[in-house]
This record gives C-alpha cells, sequence and structure tokens, in this order.
C-alpha cells in the first residue's frame, strides 16, 4: 500500500498540461531574463513532492474505524468473519478514496502540504545545480501540481537583494496564473520579475554567458 507515487491523471499528465509549446515560450522567458543578468533561472514543475504514504495508510484506517462500527451498529448480531470483511473493505475503500487529489489534501492539511512542497524544492535546488553558480544568482521557481504549492528559492546573492515582498510577488504571480489554467503564462510572468531584479542588481557582463539549461524541468514522478 504504502510508498506508491499517485497516478492521478489530472496531476500526472504534466506532459499533456506542460506541452512543447508551453514548454518553448518559458525557455523563451528564460533566456529572454538571463541575457539582461548574470543570473540563472531555473523553472521547475512536479507532479507532486511526496507520495504521502502516512497519510493514504490514516485513510485506509478511518476506512477501517468506520467499516466496524457500521457493522456493529447494524448488524450487533455478526459474527467475527463478517467483521473481519467490512474492515479489509473499509481500509480498501479509505485508501482508494485517499488518491483523489482534493481528499488527500484536505487530509494531509496546509502544513505537511508547504513542508513536503518546500523539502521538494530544496532537493530540485541541487539537482539542477543551482547552487554552483558563480555569482551565487541561481533562482528557482517550483510549483508542485498536486500540493497547489509555489515555491521560489534564490541563492545567497539574489536572495540578499530581494526583499519579502519580491519574493512573495513571484509567488503571487506563478500561484494566481496556475490557479486559472495558465501555467506559461504564470512561469513566465514570474520568470520576467526576477528577471528584472537581476538586471537591476546583476547586470550582464557576457550576454553570451549561460551556466544552467533554460529549459523548463519537468517531472511527473
Amino acid at each position: 500500500m504504502a510508498g506508491e507515487p499517485l497516478q492521478h491523471p489530472a496531476v500526472t499528465r504534466l506532459s499533456k498540461r506542460f506541452d512543447s509549446a508551453t514548454r518553448a515560450r518559458v525557455e523563451a522567458a528564460v533566456q529572454a531574463a538571463e541575457v539582461r543578468s548574470k543570473g540563472q533561472i531555473v523553472p521547475v514543475v512536479v507532479a507532486q513532492s511526496s507520495t504521502y504514504a502516512d497519510v493514504r495508510l490514516r485513510a485506509a484506517l478511518l476506512g477501517l474505524g468506520i467499516a466496524t462500527a457500521a457493522v456493529v451498529l447494524a448488524l450487533p448480531q455478526a459474527g467475527v468473519a463478517w467483521i473481519i470483511a467490512a474492515q479489509g473493505a473499509g481500509m480498501a475503500v479509505g485508501y482508494a478514496l485517499s488518491a483523489n487529489p482534493a481528499l488527500l489534501r484536505a487530509l494531509a492539511g496546509r502544513a505537511a502540504l508547504a513542508h513536503a512542497s518546500h523539502d521538494r524544492a530544496m532537493r530540485a535546488f541541487l539537482e539542477h545545480g543551482l547552487a554552483h553558480t558563480s555569482e551565487r544568482t541561481g533562482v528557482l521557481l517550483f510549483a508542485s501540481m498536486l500540493e497547489q504549492q509555489v515555491v521560489v528559492l534564490g541563492d545567497g546573492a539574489i536572495h540578499a537583494k530581494m526583499k519579502d515582498r519580491e519574493w512573495d510577488r513571484v509567488i503571487a504571480a506563478l500561484t494566481a496564473e496556475l490557479a486559472r489554467g495558465a501555467p506559461d503564462e504564470g512561469f513566465c510572468q514570474a520568470i520576467a520579475i526576477v528577471g528584472d531584479k537581476l538586471a537591476e542588481h546583476f547586470p550582464a557582463q557576457d550576454p553570451t554567458a549561460n551556466e544552467l539549461p533554460n529549459r523548463l524541468e519537468v517531472d511527473e514522478t
């Protein structure tokens, strides 16, 4: 039961939601932003940030409890075999229902969703080389679809220049457009805001320099 990624089509089919045209538009936005500065921007979208094995187990146990209570109340003379069968069915139903993204989010709670997304974003920051740019000006724009969470992480040099209000603008732009089904617009707006700040504080010396790929990184798992 535990450990497999959720396979809800609305969450995992990122290749359709982020098709070649969408990816090309985001990549062009990164290129346009970086040519003006010494910054390195990496946009990343993942299907989910955690398997939520513990949450799905709780859902199964909740189903077990409901099934047990239902049998005992409705059929007080039911034998052990009936109760065990109902418990098994209740666990299976609870576990299956927890694959629904809305229900999973409700069971997990906002704090757990935010924590999982931040941890996955930190991992992406390292995976995509943002901690090793020459000017410490790497910026990760991260969206996790299952959690409906956006995380923006800047390396030391750019983080020192960006006030909380500026990071909040980036997050708000990406979050709003993702919510209305326009992910390419969200990433492009967020990239433009970051690009303006990078150009302001770290103007380009060599417009041809590019330390990291400009593409939108898409992770279905």
